[in-house]
């Protein structure tokens, strides 16, 4: 089994993945190219037939930092007795 990146012409890499040489054309769809090789499309872009990394600029520009949570507004983690305990609670308090 031989590593292969697919590849479009802008060299943003599109998947990766193993097969055997004999199958390594049938990797890429129209308008797509393939070569042997390993890469991580996180970190590294294709510049001609050659592997290279990204820059942080460009790695932050294809993978947003995700803007902070605030915590009134994140999940909760409570279980159902919590949430009984809780809804029996607001239940007598409304029966006063």
């Amino acid at each position: 089994m031989n590593p292969y990146i697919v590849y479009n012409t802008a060299g943003k890499i599109l998947r990766t993945g193993s097969c055997p040489a004999s199958m390594l054309e049938m990797q890429a769809h129209p308008g797509e190219k393939v070569i042997e090789g390993r890469a991580n499309d996180y970190y590294q872009k294709m510049v001609g037939d050659k592997v290279v990394d990204k820059t942080p600029e460009e790695i932050e520009a294809d993978n947003p930092t995700p803007a902070p949570i605030p915590d009134e507004d994140k999940p909760a983690r409570i279980t159902n007795k919590d949430l009984a305990a809780l809804m029996q609670r607001v239940k007598d308090l409304e029966d006063r």
